[in-house]
């Protein structure tokens, strides 16, 4: 069989979106070659999942190279502000002084995030603890994007080895990137290393069509999409909990204040003024939601009282909680790289087959696996007339018990974890 090394900054015990992807992929690689993963050893994670463990693959040789990272010297300058570790940026007119101090030494001394010492000496640890000479292939996945820049020193080192760097979300692209204070000399290292990355890797990978699309433009180059999907595994031991008499619509994930739906919440609090309908009715938003979030739904007479704001939960349990949903909702960011915007848990959304709403883009990628699967409805964001509408009907068809979609298995099978892993080790010809 052949020998593959991936490289993650993100492995269980870590929990969140971002080990999913290669945690659940990696079972079904495994089964095709001999798989080594890397991971830090002392990692300062913001999630921990231990339930986690049970997905990864006996057949997976697992190895740590220590880590040192600014995060925990960051909490003791300035213990009030955890976002960043977290993925978040306060909003500007939220920033105290030190958050700012804060904020532009992450954007112009830790390039490419806050990761990069953990560069060099991985690359050193992984060279003693393994012949890679006797490997056919790495695989770098991203963000952090110092996964990208640890595979590229080994691949320097040991040519042979066959390159896929895979972008779960963009470098220069990201949704963040245009808030980060960077300067002349910051944007431009960043620049230079992404296309390093994309020039010197043998494959490069993303989840989206739109994403890929803005990759082959900067590198001139064709980029493969591998989306992400659901796990069948996660669904088999668990079913609806039919005794649910509540009209719940559930968000599962993080919720920044970038993409907090005000119009939908305004519109969902016109609506609980009417108490037939706000007695049936509940929100759960479950994960890391922002505290202008919070705020803002709790300044609101009517529908405060039936917001749930649940924190973060073990991957099965969330699982249960959007089989045991009556709509699931989805949050897309008005940003610039929109487009391309498909958060691991939608193909989650898909396999609970639950009614999908999602607030984004008609022109997106996500609207269009949408239409396919015939799992939802996408509206646009600030168009208070057509959520009205939405709830209206919603509201209806909950009253008849018809909720539950009648999803075709063979319009979503195409999404599952199985196919991903399957397009990787085509693309890597294990």
């Amino acid at each position: 069989m052949k020998k593959v090394l991936l490289i993650t900054y993100y492995w269980p015990p870590v929990g969140g979106a971002g080990v999913q992807r290669w945690l659940k992929m990696s079972k079904f690689i495994a089964e095709k070659c001999e798989l080594t993963v890397f991971s830090p050893q002392n990692a300062s994670y913001p999630i921990y999942d231990e339930s986690l463990k049970n997905d990864i693959s006996l057949k997976i040789n697992h190895i740590q190279g220590k880590i040192w990272e600014p995060y925990a010297l960051a909490k003791k300058i300035n213990p009030k502000n955890n976002q960043y570790q977290k993925g978040q940026i306060e909003p500007k007119k939220n920033q105290s002084f030190l958050s700012k101090i804060s904020l532009w030494i992450r954007a112009n001394f830790f390039i490419p995030d806050a990761r990069m010492f953990w560069i060099s000496p991985s690359i050193k640890s992984i060279k003693n603890q393994l012949n890679l000479n006797e490997f056919d292939a790495i695989i770098s996945t991203g963000p952090p994007h110092s996964c990208h820049l640890i595979a590229l020193g080994l691949k320097e080192s040991f040519p042979h080895l066959k390159w896929l760097a895979d972008f779960r979300d963009p470098w220069t692209d990201i949704d963040y990137f245009p808030q980060l204070p960077l300067s002349s000399f910051a944007l431009k290292k960043h620049l230079r290393l992404e296309k390093n990355v994309l020039k010197k890797a043998d494959i490069v990978t993303t989840v989206s069509p739109s994403w890929a699309k803005d990759f082959e433009e900067k590198s001139g180059r064709n980029i493969e999409v591998v989306y992400n999907g659901f796990d069948d595994d996660d669904f088999k031991s668990i079913t609806k909990n039919s005794g649910n008499k509540k009209l719940t619509i559930t968000y599962v994930g993080s919720l920044n204040s970038d993409r907090n739906p005000s119009f939908f919440w305004q519109s969902l609090n016109e609506k609980c003024k009417n108490n037939q309908f706000k007695n049936i009715f509940e929100v759960k938003l479950i994960g890391n939601i922002a505290k202008e979030v919070k705020d803002e739904i709790n300044d609101l007479e009517y529908l405060k009282s039936q917001v749930k704001f649940i924190p973060y939960m073990e991957h099965k349990m969330a699982i249960q909680e959007l089989l045991n949903s009556s709509v699931l909702l989805l949050l897309i960011n008005d940003t610039a790289n929109q487009k391309g915007i498909i958060p691991g848990k939608f193909f989650e959304y898909l396999a609970a087959k639950r009614q999908i709403l999602c607030i984004g883009k008609k022109d997106s990628d996500i609207n269009k696996i949408i239409n396919k699967t015939q799992s939802g409805k996408l509206i646009e964001s600030n168009n208070t007339k057509e959520i009205e509408i939405y709830i209206d009907n919603l509201y209806k068809i909950f009253t008849k018990n018809n909720l539950d979609l009648p999803i075709n298995e063979d319009s979503i099978e195409k999404y599952s974890r199985k196919k991903a892993a399957e397009k990787i080790i085509q693309l890597l010809n294990l």
